[in-house]
């Protein structure tokens, strides 16, 4: 009888032990590590002239990836500088030429300005002999005034000097005309200026078109695939090569659709490789709003179609997981670690396949007829291992 007590003593503390741990139970599904893969294409029809790199080849920020040739960019890049070149020659031309007439006219308006003033100086001489010979003569006055500075204008010389002297303080005409040249040269008005300006502009913009022709690395990673060989043509926005980083940047988790799942934005979880003990920390990033299809490494079965939910996991930069390796993304429901919990930890090994979660209440089957055996055989949603290796 003894014995018989020991025995349901032992049991029910089993059971007991069973129930804390499940409560306590941490929830786990897989995942894949994985990374941003960045494309490099370009938006026109280009052909392809230098490639420095090849597939797999270790690249860092700056380095030349792929020099890209665009024959009809280089073809109107050139016209428009030759265009541009002929508008310099003729404007520069055409404002010596302005220039020249300036010079000519002033050299003129100058020569006059002294013909004038030479006959002024005539007229004055002339003037003064004859008024010094008609003052001799008895029949005038001595002693008179100068009729030039007293304003007597009846001699007509005295009227051809007053003229002369008028014309001098009078605006010259030709002086329109050195204005109307100056500002042709430094107008910014001038048809020409307006449309070397615009040309200009165009070739700027053709330019720095031209220089991301020559593709350089963004990031320091590794270079994923290459797509093209030298000379050949590509297409617009077609696949020039891929770059990814060394390591994940993100683990990409399932948790399959009959299981409720607790997993928020935010939360904090545990990323473990299959391959080794290697552990890191993650946050959950993303959960998914939609039922998607399981890819074919993480299905139980790869015959048999599966569908969940994802869940996106940032993982740290110096993490040490492989690109594409399965892990497992643990969700701690709870803060404590009993030693129950751990014990069947380690007892259980607690491994869940594919987001399903180790339950006694949910089973689901599928029979399948197998041709070559000739048998029918049970495949089961349901994953319950003591085993430490994978459930798959």
């Amino acid at each position: 009888m003894r014995r018989f007590y020991i025995v349901l003593f032992i049991a029910l503390a089993a059971v007991a032990l069973m129930t804390a741990y499940y409560k306590s139970e941490t929830y786990r599904f897989y995942g894949i590590a994985d990374t941003k893969e960045i494309v490099v294409n370009y938006n026109l029809p280009v052909e392809i002239k230098e490639i420095n790199v090849v597939q797999g080849q270790p690249i860092r920020t700056g380095d030349t990836l792929v020099i890209l040739d665009q024959p009809e960019l280089t073809l109107k890049i050139n016209e428009i500088s030759h265009a541009l070149d002929e508008i310099k020659a003729t404007k520069a031309t055409l404002a010596t030429r302005s220039r020249s007439e300036i010079r000519q006219i002033k050299a003129e308006q100058a020569a006059r300005v002294n013909e004038i003033k030479a006959e002024i100086k005539k007229l004055e001489a002339e003037y003064e002999l004859n008024k010094k010979l008609m003052s001799e003569l008895r029949s005038f006055s001595k002693g008179g005034k100068n009729p030039v500075e007293s304003g007597d204008m009846s001699s007509p010389i005295l009227v051809e000097i007053a003229e002369l002297k008028k014309l001098l303080a009078t605006s010259n005409p030709s002086q329109i005309v050195i204005d109307r040249l100056t500002n042709e040269i430094t107008s910014g008005e001038d048809p020409l200026v307006v449309q070397v300006e615009r040309m200009t502009k165009e070739l700027t913009m053709l330019n720095a078109e031209k220089e991301k022709l020559v593709i350089l690395a963004q990031i320091d990673g590794i270079v994923g695939s290459v797509n093209f060989k030298e000379r050949e043509k590509v297409s617009p926005f077609d696949t020039i090569m891929t770059l990814h980083r060394e390591s994940p940047s993100y683990v990409k988790g399932y948790i399959h659709e009959n299981v409720h799942s607790s997993v928020s934005v935010g939360q904090s979880v545990n990323i473990r490789s299959m391959a080794d003990a290697y552990v890191s920390e993650g946050d959950v990033v993303g959960v998914g709003s939609r039922i998607v299809e399981y890819p074919l490494r993480l299905r139980k079965v790869q015959e048999i179609m599966m569908w969940g939910k994802e869940v996106l996991v940032r993982i740290p930069d110096d993490n040490k997981f492989l690109l594409g390796e399965k892990v497992v993304i643990s969700v701690p429901y709870g803060k404590t670690k009993s030693f129950v919990k751990i014990f069947f930890s380690y007892f259980l090994n607690s491994k869940v396949h594919a987001g399903v979660r180790v339950s006694t209440t949910h089973v689901s089957s599928e029979d399948i007829y197998i041709k070559e055996s000739q048998q029918h055989q049970v495949i089961s949603d349901e994953t319950y291992t003591t085993s430490k290796g994978d459930a798959q």
